[in-house]
């Protein structure tokens, strides 16, 4: 029970942080949002922004983890990814693409791990992943990064994103990936009508892309 009212006070603090930055950020006061940022990266992890970003995922969550060995680590990884995708905005304004699709691809990694570790829905500051692949569409993503976006996806019930994705996939490794859409295939098409539909897919469209895995096999 105190582990609980403690997860929920920790959760209200890193929502109070955000809507506190992302103020700033509307308000057009991007050095206080730069400032804001790299103070809240200490004050979690002991390093500032330069640092987190040299940072692999791997080494990242390996941090995250040192500092918060708790079960309830992910809502610290959803804050952690909250800033990374402000400050991903801030550096886009700025022009510097670069530096923007590397904070955005850290918080798509982040966004990733802590809800498929998070027994419910991650916090109200989690930043949306159609969100980042938006600071993320001039930018190719690794072939592991769209593996795990894939399975989140269809985790998360956006089925018309994976299929976008498993289809990226069979692009890139027709061969390696074919049992797979074969398999998310079948799985659309155990879905009812109605929850196609809900997903922007039609039965059509299932059967059709069936078909042509089933072709090339």
């Amino acid at each position: 029970m105190y582990r609980d009212d403690y997860i929920l006070r920790l959760i209200a603090q890193f929502g109070a942080i955000i809507r506190h930055i992302l103020g700033l950020y509307r308000a057009g006061h991007s050095p206080l949002v730069r400032i804001a940022i790299d103070n809240a990266y200490r004050d979690r992890l002991g390093v500032g922004s330069d640092q987190v970003v040299r940072m692999s995922e791997r080494q990242l969550l390996a941090l995250l983890r040192f500092h918060n060995q708790a079960e309830d680590w992910w809502s610290e990884g959803a804050y952690l990814a909250a800033l990374l995708a402000i400050e991903a905005h801030v550096l886009a304004d700025d022009n510097d693409a670069e530096a923007a699709a590397e904070r955005a691809l850290l918080a798509l990694h982040l966004v990733i791990e802590c809800a498929l570790a998070a027994p419910a829905p991650l916090p109200d500051y989690t930043p949306h992943y159609t969100d980042l692949l938006m600071l993320l569409r001039d930018y190719e993503l690794p072939t592991p990064t769209l593996a795990a976006l894939f399975s989140f996806c269809e985790q998360a019930g956006d089925l018309a994103q994976s299929e976008n994705i498993i289809h990226e996939l069979l692009v890139r490794d027709p061969d390696g990936w074919w049992a797979a859409a074969r398999a998310f295939y079948l799985r659309l098409q155990a879905c009812s009508d109605e929850v196609l539909a809900a997903a922007g897919l039609s039965r059509e469209e299932v059967i059709a892309g069936l078909a042509e895995l089933n072709g090339r096999g």
